[in-house]
C-alpha cells in the first residue's frame, strides 16, 4: 500500500524546476569565479616572468660593472669594453620596460635618462600597474651623449650590455636588436 502512495504522489516534481535553476545559477557562479582566478594565475606567472628577464638583465648588467673594464666613449682610439650578448623576452603584458629613469607621471616612457635615477629600472603592466627597482648598474641608452634611457616594449631581444666611461662616470649601455 505504500508503495503504491509513492508512485502517485507527485508533490516532489512542482520543486524540481526550482532546484535546476538553484544548482544552474550555483554552477555559473562557480564557473565563473574558476575563470577569474585562472585569468589572475596566468597574469601572474606573466609578471613572474617578466621580473625573472629583468632580474637576468639587471644581474648581468651589475656583474659588469662591479667588475671593471669600461670603455672610453671619448677615446674612439680605446679598446671596446666590456660586451656581453643576451637574449630576453618581454611578455605582451607588460606595455613597457625602462632602464635608466624613474616612472613618468603620466604612465607614458621618459624621453630622457635622469642623472639622479639612471640606476633605477621599471616596468609598467598593461593594466597600469608601475613596479620599480634599484641596481648597482648605471644605465643608458647605447648613444654617445649617454643621456636616453633604455626603453623595452614587449617581444624578443638580442640585448648588447656594454660598460662604457664617460666624463660623468661609467655606465652601462644597452643596445637591441628585434
Amino acid at each position: 500500500m505504500v508503495g503504491i502512495n509513492f508512485l502517485k504522489d507527485e508533490s516532489a516534481v512542482e520543486g524540481l524546476p526550482l532546484r535546476i535553476v538553484i544548482a544552474i545559477i550555483l554552477f555559473s557562479v562557480i564557473l565563473t569565479l574558476c575563470a577569474k582566478t585562472l585569468n589572475n594565475f596566468v597574469g601572474d606567472m606573466n609578471e613572474k616572468k617578466l621580473m625573472g628577464e629583468l632580474d637576468f638583465i639587471e644581474k648581468n648588467a651589475a656583474s659588469m660593472y662591479m667588475n671593471g673594464g669600461a670603455r672610453d666613449i671619448n677615446n674612439l682610439l680605446d679598446f671596446p669594453g666590456t660586451v656581453e650578448n643576451i637574449r630576453v623576452n618581454i611578455p605582451d603584458n607588460a606595455a613597457f620596460v625602462v632602464f635608466g629613469a624613474m616612472p613618468q607621471a603620466d604612465g607614458s616612457p621618459p624621453v630622457a635618462r635622469e642623472t639622479h635615477a639612471d640606476n633605477v629600472y621599471y616596468y609598467v603592466m598593461a593594466d597600469g600597474r608601475v613596479q620599480g627597482k634599484s641596481s648597482a648598474a648605471r644605465f643608458s641608452a647605447n648613444d654617445t651623449g649617454l643621456n636616453m634611457p633604455v626603453v623595452l616594449y614587449p617581444g624578443e631581444y638580442e640585448l648588447t650590455l656594454e660598460l662604457v666611461r664617460n666624463g660623468n662616470g661609467t655606465y652601462v649601455t644597452i643596445d637591441y636588436s628585434r
